[in-house]
């Protein structure tokens, strides 16, 4: 069985190849950069897949059986229609879809578009929907944590952070596995975490004091100057979300699929604490 991973840059992605990798897995990766993606996964077949190069799509799929789908926002819906539809023509059998907690409830959004055309296309088909990831805290508030303080416009709303290696070894599950077509995975940590219980989780693992700034719409927006406008405002919403107190629901799925518990923020954090230490 052939898997294609559609997007290995991600958080996620590179995850989700990591660990098909280490299963010794028929695997293939798509990549826009192909010698970067090489470099990263030596090893690993690389295979052009560049969603403004339309041609690329048809030769990544031919072949595969499966494809662990997961692409950046701003490129949706169009990137993951464009892919279902070549996907299809291809005769490949099952899709599993990065989407996001909540994603079914607004048949509007990006996500939904994409599930929709997903469910209708005869595919076999797994969402994944997680919320927020821990790794957002190693990646691009890194620095601020480092520094001794991270700005977010949540108050005093809590989330219930998933950890991307979990999420990643879901997906890899339902790529490998039988039982999971037709399931929609709510992915999401073992608690719900306010930005102030972050902070202190922050603080220990790094040795050093961690303070958690609340701040309003517009700062996130000044923060984001220069990003995808449909970007910024996923962005506003989100944590609007976070406010009104939507992402502090705690879901069973990632223990029902991988049989044990998700990982934890502090454990997390224990992982990652080089990255902040000063």
């Amino acid at each position: 069985m052939t898997i294609l991973v559609s997007n290995a840059n991600g958080k996620v992605g590179q995850e989700v190849v990591r660990l098909l990798v280490e299963r010794g897995a028929d695997l293939r990766v798509g990549a826009r950069d192909t010698a970067k993606a090489q470099a990263e996964f030596p090893g690993a077949k690389v295979v052009a897949l560049d969603f403004d190069r339309p041609e690329t799509l048809a030769a990544a799929v031919a072949g595969v059986d499966s494809i662990f789908a997961a692409t950046a926002y701003p490129l949706l819906p169009k990137a993951e229609l464009d892919l279902l539809a070549v996907a299809k023509a291809a005769g490949v059998k099952r899709i599993v879809k990065m989407s996001a907690l909540g994603a079914e409830l607004d048949p509007t959004s990006p996500h939904s578009v994409v599930e929709t055309a997903i469910q209708e296309s005869g595919l076999a088909w797994t969402f994944l929907r997680p919320t927020f990831f821990n790794q957002n805290y190693a990646t691009q508030s890194a620095a601020a944590v480092k520094a001794g303080a991270f700005y977010e416009p949540a108050a005093g709303g809590a989330t219930s952070f998933v950890d991307t290696r979990d999420i990643a070894a879901v997906a890899v599950e339902a790529l490998t596995k039988p039982g999971h077509d037709g399931h929609a995975y709510a992915l999401t940590g073992p608690a719900a975490l306010t930005r102030a219980e972050v902070a202190a989780i922050l603080s220990k693992a790094s040795g050093h004091e961690v303070v958690y700034v609340a701040v309003d719409d517009a700062a996130l927006r000044g923060a984001l100057a220069g990003a995808p406008q449909t970007l910024v405002e996923l962005m506003v919403t989100l944590f609007g979300y976070v406010r009104a107190g939507y992402t502090a629901a705690v879901s069973p799925d990632v223990e029902k699929v991988l049989g044990r518990p998700a990982r934890d923020f502090a454990s997390f954090a224990a992982d990652y604490a080089d990255l902040w230490k000063r």
